[in-house]
């Protein structure tokens, strides 16, 4: 890709993916600060975490106790399966439904073994499970309360955050649900690396899997029971570019899943993705102003473009 615009970084040789066998056991293992939120403030183990969770991209988050997830783990494991009328019937079929909206409905990824069903805020409550939708929500108040807490420690003024957000604090922007189901059966990457486009995900991981790459090295991601893993994403990273305490968009993948006895099914996870709305501009703070440097269209379709071609560069 050529450089079209300032927020089009210098391209990126990205290495190979390992597999999910004795390669991925072989990684180091990146240790990730944790965090809680209690009483909408976000709290790390120690006051030093916040400059290396900027600096890394990642974090672990306690689960709130009100986030019942009993019901988004149950559509992740049947959205792409065909009703067939059992108990679970109400999470399959999603395969073939159509939504209103950009970037939205079932796809099955060319280059990955990625399937997924992506479904923005505004259909979740149309479209999904009652409990499904509801779960939703909450994934994505707290991921707003994330931001909040993000933009209020870098001393952005609240004056702004509308505005650069697109109304994403303001509870509007682009909340979106993508459930992902890797394959053993599709002989390919399980994802290219890549980064997210958005402000912030909330990822629900419950086997190892995600890689990062992390100073050009790379290393496993893996789960903790009871707990979400937060990364950052492009907008944040374009925002505070020119800060003395930048945020740092990661760039991760899955591995390629392999048949085993455990993973007939395969691979599982699903996120929130947290984006301003793509009617919206995307921002970088300089000077103690936020200078409007591309629009939210613009920025989407060159971001998603570099996450699911074939290339080696990022």
């Amino acid at each position: 890709m050529s450089v079209s615009s300032s927020t089009v970084r210098e391209r990126l040789r990205i290495p190979n993916m390992p597999t999910d066998t004795e390669e991925l056991i072989k990684l180091p293992e990146f240790n990730m600060h944790k965090a809680e939120m209690i009483n909408d403030e976000l709290i790390f183990e120690a006051p030093n975490y916040f400059d290396e969770v900027l600096k890394a991209g990642f974090f672990l988050l306690k689960i709130p106790n009100e986030i019942d997830l009993t019901s988004t783990d149950l559509f992740v494991n049947n959205f792409y399966k065909e009703k067939n009328g059992d108990l679970h019937d109400k999470y399959k079929g999603y395969k073939n439904i159509e939504l209103p909206g950009d970037y939205q409905g079932y796809f099955d990824r060319p280059h990955d073994q990625w399937e997924n069903f992506y479904i923005e805020a505004n259909n979740w409550q149309a479209y999904l499970p009652t409990d499904v939708a509801m779960t939703g929500n909450l994934m994505a108040k707290l991921g707003i309360n994330i931001i909040k807490n993000i933009l209020k420690k870098l001393s952005i003024p609240i004056s702004d955050w509308n505005k650069i957000t697109s109304g994403l604090t303001n509870n509007q922007g682009h909340k979106m649900l993508a459930f992902n189901h890797f394959r053993p059966e599709k002989v390919m990457r399980g994802t290219k690396l890549h980064r997210d486009s958005g402000w912030v995900t909330v990822l629900r991981s419950t086997e190892p899997g995600l890689v990062a790459y992390i100073n050009n090295h790379l290393y496993a991601i893996n789960p903790m029971p009871n707990h979400f893993i937060i990364n950052f994403g492009s907008s944040f990273e374009v925002l505070t570019e020119a800060l003395l305490t930048p945020v740092r968009a990661n760039i991760h993948g899955v591995v390629k899943t392999l048949k085993a006895p455990h993973r007939n099914a395969g691979r599982t996870s699903y996120v929130v993705f947290l984006d301003s709305d793509l009617s919206g501009n995307i921002y970088r703070y300089e000077n103690d102003k936020a200078i409007s440097i591309q629009s939210m269209k613009e920025f989407a379709i060159q971001e998603v473009g570099r996450t699911y071609d074939d290339g080696d560069y990022l």
